[in-house]
């Protein structure tokens, strides 16, 4: 193409795009004078990033719908959208029940009837051991342990409970200990570490309040194409890169690897990624972030203690699936694994390393450790005890955990308490 043509197209480019961005200018001042197609937002939570159930003021029954049952399962939420038949002024008034509260992400908040949960099941095994028990929860998916914490600590501060337990899934939670996207996170700091503010990923910032009719459109495309969501994840990573002296052939090189752990014949193509194998993908790719990772669970378990200093506080991690079975048993988690750089083996090994680290982490902050690890695996079917839709847990192994928390506050002297 010669010289000069260039030019005449680049100056009919040109005018096109000015004429386009003046008639969306236009557009947009006269859709906001009228009123017309308000943009809406979806605020985040400005402490906790997200809630699950929001405070409604009423007692109501949730329903989930469970694929592996078939069919919908109900429980109680009460009006502060805590999971417990009892009422916020039942909760919150003088009694002699022991009371324990429990946050945690997906596992703690699990589709299923709060009697089938492991917070059900210490709650029954503490009553029917003579410590009259309350035990409650608050916890959502994809929740790291210190959104967990911030969840719950409004409900130590106004419901006074004798116990908190905090459940963390050591098959993901140490990589969301690292996540800045929709929620709290810690941030280095000269005393060791403080809670920075959510980046903003999928949620608005609460303050937020849209006028731009065109720019919410734009938002909209970007969100609905994928495009935002890349560009907020690879500049996450390409900072992370940048710390541990990588570049950006490991980010293309990690976001390969999620696309390759994609299985079908699961609940959700990513359900294997989402529950375990993420977190060892990006501790592969990125090894300095595993014990960054273990030192912010250290710097939260002492943040809690140091808050809550007279509070019998229980570490209960929950191994993933993978960690219970131990060896590659289900076939499609086996084929996912055997597509990327790390092995079943390896992965089994890391996840028990940092399960185990918790013990004297715990020990050291004046927690009680509670394991779950031996008991899960003791038992003659592991592959009963997760679901094979999203790899959560079957009541079955509620049933365990629950026995496991019930015992270790009846080995501490749990009673009833006298509030």
């Amino acid at each position: 193409m010669k010289p000069r043509r260039w030019k005449t197209l680049a100056a009919n480019l040109a005018l096109l795009t000015v004429v386009t961005m003046l008639t969306l200018a236009v557009l947009d001042v006269l859709l906001i004078a009228t009123g017309m197609f308000p943009p809406k937002t979806d605020p985040g939570h400005p402490q906790v990033g997200w809630l699950a159930a929001p405070a409604t003021g009423a007692m109501r029954e949730e329903r989930c719908f469970d694929p592996t049952a078939g069919k919908a399962i109900g429980f109680m939420r009460n009006e502060d959208g805590v999971r417990s038949p009892r009422s916020v002024a039942e909760l919150r008034g003088p009694g002699t029940r022991f009371e324990i509260v429990v946050g945690g992400d997906s596992h703690t908040d699990l589709c299923a009837t709060n009697a089938d949960t492991h917070i059900g099941a210490t709650e029954r095994i503490l009553t029917d051991s003579g410590v009259p028990t309350d035990a409650y929860a608050f916890g959502s998916g994809k929740y790291s342990p210190l959104q967990a914490y911030l969840a719950v600590a409004p409900l130590i501060e106004a419901y006074r409970p004798d116990a908190l337990v905090l459940n963390l899934y050591t098959g993901n939670d140490f990589y969301d200990m690292l996540r800045p996207d929709d929620r709290p996170h810690f941030v280095p700091a000269d005393s060791g570490y403080a809670i920075a503010p959510p980046v903003w990923y999928q949620s608005d910032p609460p303050e937020m309040k849209r006028r731009s009719r065109v720019l919410y459109a734009f938002r909209l495309l970007a969100d609905a194409t994928g495009v935002r969501r890349v560009w907020v994840r690879v500049k996450y990573l390409r900072a992370v890169a940048a710390e541990q002296g990588k570049g950006i052939g490991t980010v293309v090189r990690y976001m390969n690897d999620l696309r390759r752990a994609t299985v079908r014949g699961v609940g959700y193509p990513q359900a294997f990624s989402a529950q375990m194998l993420n977190q060892q993908i990006f501790f592969h790719r990125f090894p300095g972030s595993r014990e960054e990772s273990v030192r912010r669970v250290d710097a939260l378990l002492r943040l809690i203690r140091e808050r809550h200093p007279d509070l019998t506080l229980i570490l209960s991690p929950i191994p993933s699936y993978q960690l219970v079975l131990g060896a590659p048993k289900d076939t499609l988690l086996a084929g996912a694994v055997a597509r990327l750089p790390i092995t079943f083996e390896g992965g089994v090994r890391e996840e028990e390393e940092l399960y185990r680290s918790l013990v004297p982490l715990a020990a050291a902050r004046g927690w009680v450790f509670v394991d779950n690890l031996d008991a899960l695996r003791a038992h003659p079917d592991p592959l009963a005890l997760y679901n094979h839709r999203d790899y959560h847990l079957e009541p079955i192994a509620s049933g365990i955990i629950g026995q496991d928390q019930a015992s270790a506050l009846l080995a501490i002297g749990a009673r009833s308490a006298r509030r």
